[in-house]
């Protein structure tokens, strides 16, 4: 049903008045409602996905964590000392040990599957690395590492 201008000008100012506030009052309140509702429909999307990054993270880390080896308590009186000819083995050769004040710089040659071992090794001769690097070297890896002993301060 079309409203032409003439009906709108035929009646009185105060029904002019009238349909002008209610017409804006509907508009007012429509327009913020659809963008809230928008927004609502947003949220819940952006929470979905969330729960979902959240789980597969979780599934992630656990796999992770199976992957790492138990750590295992050393009591005080289990340390044994350090000694740099432990890692004169077949599989782990020693290159280089140049002792220092409160460690000192250990050159091995390993493979890489036993890079973790030989750290779990020096954890639990109370002996940190400071730093390291990892090279290639023929069909072994070298590694050189400055050491430090936990109990030098």
């Amino acid at each position: 049903m079309r409203i032409h201008p003439d009906s709108w000008w035929a009646m009185t100012p105060r029904w002019r008045c009238l349909g002008w506030i209610l017409s804006s009052a509907l508009l007012l309140l429509g327009v913020p409602g659809t963008q809230m509702r928008e927004r609502d429909r947003q949220n819940a999307v952006f929470q979905a996905q969330r729960v979902q990054d959240a789980d597969a993270n979780a599934r992630l880390w656990a796999s992770v964590r199976k992957l790492t080896p138990a750590a295992e308590p050393v009591s005080a009186g289990m340390v044994r000392p350090f000694s740099p000819l432990e890692f004169d083995a077949p599989e782990l050769r020693l290159v280089r040990w140049q002792p220092g004040n409160a460690g000192g710089e250990l050159v091995v040659e390993a493979t890489w599957a036993q890079i973790p071992a030989l750290f779990v090794t020096l954890a639990q001769r109370d002996v940190a690395v400071g730093r390291f690097s990892i090279q290639p070297e023929r069909e072994t890896l070298q590694i050189v590492m400055q050491l430090e002993r936990q109990d030098a301060g």
